[in-house]
């Protein structure tokens, strides 16, 4: 196990080389960053020209690569491709974007895991019974919904006509306490607390119906395989209660292939939703990665996606490890 451990993370260093000169060369093509600097009083294209040149973008593709490799792998460097145009290390950016992004995301996946997992198996049970028809309906409903317009109808509803939840955002600018509006950072933790929840409630719904539309069906399938499985009948022939049979047999069993899942959805704890972000204007990773790309702000962007890389292939190690732990069967050489 400790060989096969070694040398899959040896292996993942070549592989994070080609996704990050693949997304690199993407991102590039987004062209010249300093274009909307044009539109600026006083900037000429001779400063445009010395600006390329200090940020090595007028180099090819793949000496601009090893620069900004460069500037990735010594953490003392502050400038280069490790600084955003407006002047801030993109490690610092996702340093301050990554806590929200990991509640939203986070909160959102265990909210979906716990509903959707004892749904899937009750309605592997219930095969073809009216529960069962509602959440299929329901799992393809999630599925099928576009985010974007999911939230915007909240938004519709519960913030505009209801006025039941905030717009935007991860906190309130002043809260009420005691008829005293006072500065969000000096309001009791309590009230703090709950202006959080309030905020959250509406971008962690969508994301919840996003998830658990995918989780269930994954769930449902697994468990729906496993039942009809030779063991099991043996394992019922043999007089073991059902309670024994589903929780001993079915689900330890049904569960390894959604560990698959997890370890595909595990980049999203980091990546967040960019669309929810986006339309709740909450400050986290996803939405900088937007704000980056629609502003050609192409030394954010690469450093967002490198992230994500990292953790999507961290996911599939973790999800390889898990498979072992789940499954006495499986053994690594």
């Amino acid at each position: 196990m400790r060989r096969y451990l070694i040398r899959r993370l040896l292996l993942l260093i070549p592989l994070l080389l080609v996704i990050s000169f693949a997304n690199f060369a993407l991102v590039s093509a987004m062209g010249n960053p300093f274009a909307s600097m044009m539109q600026m009083p006083g900037v000429t294209k001779a400063d445009i020209q010395r600006l390329l040149h200090l940020w090595h973008w007028d180099e090819p593709l793949p000496i601009r690569f090893l620069y900004w490799l460069k500037s990735i792998l010594s953490p003392s460097l502050r400038g280069g491709f490790s600084t955003s145009i407006i002047g801030t290390t993109t490690t610092d950016l996702i340093i301050q974007k990554l806590p929200i992004t990991l509640v939203l995301s986070g909160l959102s996946m265990l909210i979906a895991i716990i509903l959707s997992i004892p749904l899937g198996i009750y309605s592997a049970l219930h095969q073809y019974s009216k529960t069962d028809y509602v959440v299929t309906f329901f799992s393809f409903f999630g599925m099928s919904m576009p985010v974007f317009w999911f939230g915007l109808i909240l938004l519709y509803f519960f913030s505009y006509k209801l006025r039941v939840f905030p717009t935007g955002e991860v906190h309130s600018i002043f809260l009420n306490v005691g008829n005293n509006l006072v500065d969000f950072s000096q309001a009791p933790w309590f009230r703090k607390l709950f202006d959080y929840a309030l905020h959250l409630v509406l971008p962690v719904t969508v994301l919840v119906l996003f998830q658990i539309g995918r989780w269930l069906r994954y769930a449902r399938s697994s468990m729906l395989e496993v039942k009809n499985m030779d063991y099991i009948r043996t394992a019922r022939a043999k007089g073991l209660s059902e309670r024994k049979v589903i929780y001993k047999h079915i689900f330890r069993n049904g569960i390894l292939p959604l560990v698959t899942y997890f370890g595909l959805s595990f980049p999203a704890l980091v990546g967040g939703a960019t669309i929810t972000e986006t339309i709740f204007a909450i400050p986290g990773l996803g939405r900088l990665t937007y704000d980056a790309t629609m502003s050609q702000d192409v030394f954010v962007a690469m450093g967002a996606i490198l992230f994500l890389s990292i953790f999507t292939i961290l996911g599939s190690f973790i999800a390889d490890i898990l498979y072992a732990i789940l499954d006495p069967r499986i053994r690594y050489q």
